[in-house]
C-alpha cells in the first residue's frame, strides 16, 4: 500500500512538473546580426558596378520582403533582352574580431536567365572595378534560391568562416547579375544578414 501511495506521488510531482514546461516559458528567437540591409533606400553606401550593358541595379519601392516594401533590383530586359553583368557590393565588413562568420539574404527572381551569384573578397578597393588588378573573389555555393514566379525564399545562413578572424579588417560581399541577349530574368535582394560568431 505504502509503495502504491509514493508511486502516486512521485507520479503526480512529475505531472506537475511537465506541465509547468510549456511553451509560455520558451524563451523568444533573437536574430542578431552584425550588419543588416533591407533595402528601405535607395542603398547610397553599396557600390552598383554595370561590368557590361547599360542596366544597372536599382531600388524597388514596393516588391520587397515582405510587400510592400523596398528591395533591390536588377533586370536585364529592357524592350528585350540585353547582355548585363553588373555587381552590387556590400559596406566593408569587419570580420577580424570574429571565429566565425554567416550570411543569409531573401531573394526572388522571374523568367528565364543566369542566376545571382554571391561573391566574397578581402582584397577589394571599395570602389571602382571589381576585377581591377589583384582583387579576387571567391564565389559562395549552397544558397537556397527562388523557384521563380517572383516568390520569396531565404537563402539560409551561408558559411564565410574562411573570412573571419585575423587578417580579415576589410571583406566585401558582392551579388553578382548576368544576363544574355536570349535571357534576362529579373532577380530581387531583400535583407542581407551578416552574423560574425564569437
Amino acid at each position: 500500500m505504502k509503495n502504491i501511495f509514493k508511486i502516486l506521488l512521485i507520479s503526480s510531482l512529475f505531472t506537475g512538473i511537465l506541465s509547468s514546461c510549456d511553451d509560455k516559458t520558451d524563451l523568444p528567437y533573437v536574430d542578431n546580426p552584425t550588419f543588416k540591409e533591407d533595402f528601405e533606400t535607395n542603398f547610397p553606401n553599396w557600390v552598383k558596378y554595370s561590368e557590361v550593358g547599360a542596366q544597372v541595379w536599382t531600388l524597388d519601392p514596393t516588391f520587397g520582403n515582405p510587400y510592400p516594401g523596398a528591395c533591390a533590383k536588377m533586370s536585364g530586359y529592357s524592350g528585350a533582352n540585353n547582355a548585363n553583368v553588373d555587381w552590387l557590393i556590400s559596406p566593408v565588413q569587419d570580420m577580424s574580431g570574429y571565429s566565425s562568420a554567416q550570411i543569409s539574404f531573401d531573394n526572388a527572381y522571374k523568367f528565364d536567365g543566369p542566376v545571382i551569384e554571391l561573391y566574397v573578397s578581402r582584397n577589394y578597393s571599395g570602389s571602382g572595378d571589381p576585377n581591377a588588378s589583384g582583387v579576387t573573389w571567391t564565389k559562395i555555393n549552397g544558397a537556397n534560391l527562388s523557384p521563380g514566379n517572383y516568390s520569396y525564399v531565404n537563402s539560409g545562413k551561408l558559411d564565410m568562416s574562411a573570412f573571419a578572424g585575423s587578417g580579415n579588417e576589410a571583406v566585401y560581399v558582392a551579388f553578382k547579375y548576368t544576363s544574355t541577349t536570349s535571357a534576362s530574368s529579373t532577380w530581387e535582394i531583400d535583407n542581407v544578414k551578416i552574423y560574425g560568431i564569437n
